[in-house]
């Protein structure tokens, strides 16, 4: 029995019949047109899913009307929205864009950093997902959230790398947490879904040891969803064509090719 563990977003999507670059054309003209190189990860993941019904409702840009864009363009345009109201000396103070508008773009990294913004929270639209511009040019860079109620500089680390953050939305996407459209769409594909409950870990590795699985060998992947100790691990039977989801060491999600 051949247990393939811990693979990369990219093997994911291409075991579940994800294997062509689409989107690869489209995603090297955005990197001409704006002068950068994105992280090969990012890249291929992209170029698979990209224009894929698949993750349309997980938490990163994968529609057609979506690509990534920089936090200054979102300044920039902020500025401009409110610029006609900037003689309001109240007005100004509440304004998150107003001091931005005070000195040259050139500047702007005295207040706060370029992040290059990849994806949000479908549900609510309010949580954003970025990379350091600075960072582009790292193999594997960490990934950093900003809630629209902070300040706009207050990006905080969510996710240590690029990797992490990426099978977070595959694995929320899959496991239905908000939406189960990558479900319905794998359901269609041929794949079958279903989830079995354990009273606690031991049950759990005592049932996936009869497959031939250690638990050990799973690492710990972290989501957006659910309590702050919530956590998936992962693994693929290549023989029997089943991918397995633990979910919080109590449940196994099993999705099984027909």
């Amino acid at each position: 029995m051949a247990i393939k563990y811990n693979l990369t977003p990219v093997e994911v999507v291409k075991l579940f019949g994800y294997t062509e670059p689409i989107a690869k054309e489209e995603l090297e003209l955005f990197e001409k047109d704006n002068h950068l190189k994105l992280p090969k990860l990012l890249f291929d993941f992209l170029s698979l899913v990209r224009n894929e019904e698949l993750l349309s409702t997980a938490d990163i840009w994968v529609d057609s009307d979506d690509l990534p864009y920089f936090s200054y363009q979102y300044i920039a345009e902020g500025i401009e929205d409110c610029r006609e109201d900037f003689d309001d000396p109240e007005f100004c103070k509440e304004n998150a864009f107003y001091p931005y508008s005070k000195i040259p773009k050139e500047q702007w990294s005295a207040l706060v950093e370029n992040y290059l913004q990849i994806g949000s929270d479908y549900a609510a639209g309010v949580v954003f997902y970025g990379i350091k511009e600075k960072e582009l040019v790292l193999e594997n860079p960490p990934v950093y959230m900003l809630h629209e109620a902070d300040e706009l500089a207050d990006w905080k680390l969510i996710a240590y790398t690029l990797s992490e953050y990426l099978m977070c939305v595959l694995l929320d996407a899959l496991a239905g947490v908000e939406y189960t459209t990558a479900q319905d769409v794998l359901t269609e594909n041929g794949w079958e879904f279903y989830e079995e409950e354990y009273a606690n870990e031991e049950e759990v590795r005592e049932q996936l040891s009869k497959k031939k699985i250690d638990l050990s060998a799973m690492k710990k992947n972290m989501t957006f969803y659910g309590a702050v100790d919530s956590f998936y691990r992962y693994c693929f039977d290549e023989e029997e064509k089943v991918f397995y989801m633990v979910i919080n060491d109590t449940s196994i999600m099993v999705i099984k090719a027909e």
